[in-house]
């Protein structure tokens, strides 16, 4: 693989990730305020928001090959 390639899939794979964890993070958030303990709701927030960063951009990556 070139070294641009590489650099594009890093960022990708960066961006997919921050995304992930901001919405996951989010969505925990406000799950704290209303069912369950707050840092609770967060941590997992955020480590769902993790999977579902890979998920994206696992999803991109196909898109871009096809």
């Amino acid at each position: 693989m070139t070294d641009k390639k590489v650099d594009k899939n890093f960022e990708r794979l960066l961006e997919c990730m921050a995304r992930g964890i901001l919405v996951g993070g989010s969505v925990g958030a406000i799950a704290g305020w209303f069912f369950m303990d707050f840092q609770r709701a967060l941590l997992l927030g955020m480590l769902v928001g993790c999977v579902a960063g890979l998920t994206m951009k696992n999803v991109r990556d196909r898109r871009d090959d096809a």
